[in-house]
């Protein structure tokens, strides 16, 4: 698609454009993270600028979801970023967007159906059924302290976690956390980041 997009001077199929859109937001929602995929919904352009400023990671203070769920830190990495990159430079573009969001949909506009979004690996995907598999997975491979740090990454974007939580906490749960899923992946996650 991007190859597509680079190359093409004029239109681009509309269908198309709607799938590099869901395929973006399930490979956050799989590769960043899958406790809530409403924060790939309001990423912003500019937020996006500043992550290399930022040595890798996005605060949530920064998102208009803010006041709802505290700090949710993320972290991408310079093959996600990539991956990232490559859509906002070249796909994005020929919907038109009239909005600041990342991910829009063919007509321009913030893409806020991620219901649908899931359906696009072929199978649905609930980032309840997500949290499920990476704890099931999680007993089987990681530590004890590696499990508590996978919990508290997923529960520490709630509101309650403005009482608790600051911005430094929060970056080392999200490190912590990271660490742990790439262990969960192993090789293979590897293997997928750079085919992707």
């Amino acid at each position: 698609m991007v190859k597509m997009c680079k190359t093409s001077k004029g239109q681009v199929n509309p269908w198309d454009l709607t799938f590099a859109t869901k395929f973006i937001a399930v490979y956050l929602f799989i590769k960043v993270k899958g406790s809530y995929p409403m924060t790939y919904q309001y990423l912003a352009v500019e937020v996006v600028r500043t992550v290399k400023e930022n040595e890798g990671f996005i605060d949530q203070e920064k998102f208009k979801t803010a006041s709802k769920y505290g700090f949710d830190s993320l972290i991408l990495t310079d093959a996600r970023m990539q991956v990232l990159q490559s859509y906002i430079n070249f796909v994005r573009p020929f919907p038109k967007p009239g909005c600041e969001f990342v991910l829009v949909t063919r007509n321009g506009g913030q893409h806020s159906k991620l219901g649908d979004v899931f359906d696009t690996v072929g199978k649905y995907i609930h980032p309840t059924r997500y949290r499920q598999i990476v704890e099931t997975q999680s007993l089987n491979q990681l530590t004890s302290k590696e499990q508590r740090l996978l919990e508290e990454d997923k529960k520490h974007g709630s509101a309650v976690a403005k009482v608790h939580y600051q911005k430094q906490r929060s970056c080392e749960v999200a490190v912590k956390a990271h660490e742990c899923l790439q262990k969960l992946q192993g090789t293979k996650g590897s293997e997928v980041d750079e085919e992707v």
